[in-house]
């Protein structure tokens, strides 16, 4: 059967593989409207018996006709039809304790969807508890993104900004420093404070930060670089820094 084309349809998205859809069904942060299997193994029916524990109707479908369905073959014999990943608005995010706000990473026009993902799934593994970006004229959450960020999408709360510059204003109002990666930058991250409240900017992947932004940050930090090529894919710099700023953070509890 194919994807039905509709208005409906718009608000919908497919999430596809095995751990996206997974944490998807043990997140419940979306709601799913269905789950179709085109494999059969015993992860796969405890997969099932989750869905109809959460009442998601389930049905079968043949490995070809999924592939159709979703425009590509990555999805490992599961997919599930879910409403749209919600946005959390700002303010919502800024009133959890700090804790459980910060570090943040915020993301400067970032236009490849495949990078999206990657930052998400990496924020989800380094500790970040949320994402902010705006909310036009940069890649969104859509099924590639969910795909790429194998799962990080159910855990790491998601900001659309309007204003990116106002956001950022807010977000330091709230307590938290903002440090803008930038291979420029006039201080090493290896000995920038990292262990301060902090939100991480990222920039695009071809200008890097915008002129405004990078004004508006407190400090701009670079990633030295070691050997002949002196820049990082957007994704691969955020994951990084997100590193140190754990390492950072480790070292001060077990010296504290």
């Amino acid at each position: 059967m194919a994807p039905k084309s509709t208005a409906a349809q718009d608000k919908t998205i497919w999430i596809s593989g095995f751990n996206p859809v997974s944490e998807a069904i043990l997140s419940g942060s979306v709601r799913l409207l269905e789950l179709i299997v085109a494999r059969s193994d015993a992860r796969t029916e405890e997969l099932k018996a989750r869905a109809a524990a959460r009442s998601i109707p389930v049905r079968k479908e043949d490995r070809e006709a999924m592939t159709r369905r979703l425009g590509h073959p990555h999805h490992q014999g599961i997919a599930a039809l879910a409403t749209r990943f919600p946005s959390l608005d700002l303010e919502s995010l800024l009133e959890r304790p700090l804790a459980e706000r910060e570090p943040l990473l915020i993301l400067d026009s970032i236009q490849d969807p495949q990078n999206l993902g990657a930052l998400i799934r990496s924020g989800c593994f380094l500790g970040a508890r949320g994402v902010v970006l705006p909310k036009d004229r940069a890649a969104q959450v859509t099924g590639t993104v969910v795909r790429i960020a194998a799962g990080g999408t159910s855990h790491v709360p998601v900001v659309q900004a309007t204003n990116l510059i106002r956001a950022m204003e807010a977000i330091k109002t709230s307590g938290l420093w903002i440090a803008g990666l930038d291979a420029q930058g006039a201080v090493s991250i290896h000995e920038a404070d990292l262990t301060v409240p902090l939100a991480l900017v990222i920039g695009n992947e071809q200008k890097g930060l915008r002129p405004l932004v990078r004004r508006e940050c407190d400090l701009l930090v670079r990633i030295p670089a070691r050997g002949p090529i002196d820049s990082l894919n957007a994704a691969t710099a955020g994951a990084i820094a997100l590193a140190e700023l754990q390492r950072q953070r480790s070292d001060k509890s077990r010296s504290s």
